[in-house]
């Protein structure tokens, strides 16, 4: 009896050191699997404040070249970011993300393009037009260069076809052309034709969304009819906040 008393001490101590050995060890695990997530958190957020870095000079070497075009990249991505909203397969953070960045960087391949072209008052020359049209292919083949922005070189790529195929450099056409691209297409236009450019003044905003509705199917991606109608209370919030002259003073303060 006595023995048996000694043994089921001796079982129940062992089981007593399982528990906490096994307590002790989830625990550790736990920590470290804590630990390790806030390292990786730390070392995701310090690689996107990086790329958000290195895409905000970009930003400032194209703009610095073209006073006129002050301002279009930051509005593009907008554009393009609330034009996404609008589609179901762009309702996770990330995606937005990648459209946001993607707006930001778009025009990059202009840092190419001579000056006396970007902001020449008169029509250009089909030479000239042509060098113009060089931008998407030379952004694209800088973006691929840039660790976390390599997959973001077919939207800067395409950006300028058009639905019907007649747009550049590629002649892509329906949905040869990535769904981004396509949203910046129309992004991108709208900035262009609300803003007042070495060539012509801005139109007003109606006309521009009529002139959107007016390429549907031809410039534009008829899938997105239905999103740009929706987008639009978003889009007429970002032209005319854009167009305070008090914010545009802070953001020019902001490059400075």
């Amino acid at each position: 009896m006595h023995s048996f008393y000694i043994d089921f001490i001796d079982v129940s101590n062992r089981i007593l050191l399982y528990i906490i050995v096994s307590t002790f060890s989830y625990l550790l695990l736990t920590k470290l699997y804590t630990l390790h997530n806030k390292q990786a958190h730390t070392i995701i957020h310090s690689m996107e404040l990086t790329i958000e870095q290195v895409v905000q000079s970009f930003i400032v070497a194209v703009e610095a070249k073209d006073q006129y075009t002050f301002g279009h990249s930051e509005r593009v991505s907008q554009y393009a970011v609330a034009l996404a909203k609008q589609l179901p397969e762009f309702q996770e953070e990330h995606k937005l993300k990648y459209i946001r960045l993607s707006g930001l960087i778009h025009d990059i391949g202009k840092i190419n393009i001579p000056e006396q072209i970007l902001t020449k008052p008169t029509k250009l020359t089909e030479k000239e037009y042509q060098i113009i049209k060089s931008h998407p292919t030379f952004g694209a083949q800088m973006v691929e260069k840039v660790e976390g922005l390599e997959e973001m070189k077919s939207s800067v790529l395409y950006h300028h076809e058009r639905w019907d195929g007649k747009g550049y450099p590629t002649g892509a056409e329906g949905k040869e052309i990535p769904i981004v691209a396509r949203i910046l297409a129309v992004a991108d236009a709208f900035d262009a034709m609300t803003s007042t450019r070495a060539y012509r003044d801005e139109l007003p905003i109606e006309e521009a969304f009529q002139r959107l509705e007016g390429g549907i199917g031809t410039q534009f991606d008829p899938n997105l009819a239905q999103a740009i109608e929706h987008a639009k209370p978003a889009f007429k919030e970002i032209y005319y906040d854009s167009h305070d002259p008090l914010n545009e003073f802070e953001e020019l303060t902001n490059l400075l």
